[in-house]
């Protein structure tokens, strides 16, 4: 069970070393004794984006913009290694019952090498960890200027955006997506295979009960974070705005259409799906997926799941993707970021770090002004070509440039 703490705890990187990561073949920064807004600065190509990119990578262990590991290893190198100090009131991510915050200083570090050297090693405190054991020793909120592509370019991006929220907050939810992963995989080879007739359908029955499984606690969770986000977004996307319009995420579970394609159910019945526990969207997965078969025979892949759902932004009842203006976008997405920020702090107890990329080039001064009161006491680290005077005024704000 997660517990929702106070939000008085803070979540503050102290130092951040990289090697041969990028274009940095060695660099260090000390964050222990600045305030709660660090500017880095710097031209283009100086590597200012790498440092969020570190950052990033010691809360998921994945980049943000989604390239192989091993492209994060300088050219010519064998190995990098990103290595941090944080200090955390209530270290590793989200507690459980009876567990205890522990104030103590938490190091963490990424290594990444080519072979024959290990190709990842994850270590909390210099003991080795699984992947579902580090993440959760540092949450981030990431705001950069391609961001907006996740609005309304394709459904996968969405889902990944749901699915990096929700990992950090429950390590639960990443066994569960991980675990689904791997069965799709298997699943869809036996499918394969059953069509070839080298296996019989018989074989998909113990595959279908471990994918509905999982499945079902992907989908609850799902659910359950985009009610949260419903809860606030609207108000929030108003006071950005300025204006009296509605914004909504829907969350379309592919379960759910599949199923109501099967036969004709009532508005009463698929509203109960929608609102189901996880045992009954479980045995409502199972059922689909039998239903579905002679379509994923034809299709050679598993067409329903929570890897096809879709979430879909809306204002005032349509589609954003069809009539909204940039401006609209923009006002969207910080509405968004900000309640990320909230989420996590309510999951996790804690503070995230948040991270801006360059996007004050990207807001007006209005907004610029509304991102900055929201960040309150949250660690920040913004990177830029030139600091911004409005940022720059505030006491707690730290300069550090950076040259290429």
């Amino acid at each position: 069970m997660i517990l929702s703490l106070s939000y008085d705890r803070t979540v503050k990187l102290n130092r951040i070393k990289l090697e041969n990561f990028r274009n940095h073949g060695f660099f260090a920064l000390d964050l222990s004794g600045t305030g709660d807004i660090t500017y880095l600065v710097g031209p283009n190509a100086s590597g200012k984006t790498n440092v969020l990119e570190a950052i990033y990578i010691l809360a998921l262990t994945k980049s943000f913009r989604g390239q192989r590991l091993e492209d994060l290893i300088s050219w010519g190198a064998d190995y990098c290694r990103v290595s941090a100090e944080i200090d955390v009131a209530g270290s590793g991510g989200a507690l459980k019952s009876g567990e205890k915050h522990n104030a103590s200083p938490t190091s963490l570090e990424i290594f990444l090498g080519m072979p024959p050297n290990p190709r990842q090693s994850l270590k909390v405190n210099g003991v080795k960890k699984a992947t579902a054991d580090f993440i959760g020793n540092c949450g981030v909120v990431l705001f950069h200027p391609e961001d907006l592509n996740m609005l309304y370019l394709g459904p996968e991006l969405r889902r990944r955006y749901l699915d990096m929220l929700l990992i950090q907050a429950d390590r639960g939810y990443f066994r569960a997506l991980a675990r689904y992963r791997r069965i799709l995989k298997q699943r869809n080879s036996l499918i394969k295979a059953i069509n070839e007739r080298r296996a019989h359908k018989n074989e998909l029955e113990v595959w279908d009960a471990q994918l509905a499984e999982s499945g079902a606690i992907i989908i609850t969770a799902r659910r359950k974070t985009v009610d949260f986000l419903n809860s606030k977004l609207g108000a929030n996307y108003r006071r950005i705005a300025g204006n009296d319009d509605e914004a909504r995420v829907l969350y379309r579970a592919s379960l759910v259409g599949a199923i109501s394609g099967q036969r004709v159910l009532s508005a009463d019945t698929i509203a109960r799906l929608l609102t189901a526990d996880e045992a009954e969207i479980r045995a409502a997965f199972l059922n689909a997926l039998n239903n579905a078969l002679p379509t994923d025979l034809r299709a050679e892949v598993t067409t329903i799941g929570p890897h096809r759902d879709e979430l879909e932004f809306t204002l005032n009842g349509r589609p954003l993707a069809s009539h909204a203006s940039r401006g609209e976008y923009r006002s969207l997405l910080l509405a968004v970021k900000m309640l990320e920020i909230e989420y996590l702090r309510q999951r996790r107890g804690t503070n995230p770090i948040l991270l801006l990329d360059d996007v004050f080039s990207e807001l007006d001064p209005k907004r610029q002004r509304q991102l900055t009161e929201t960040i309150g006491d949250v660690q920040t680290i913004i990177t830029a070509s030139h600091p911004d005077d409005h940022v720059i005024a505030s006491s707690r704000c730290n300069v550090i440039r950076i040259q290429p």
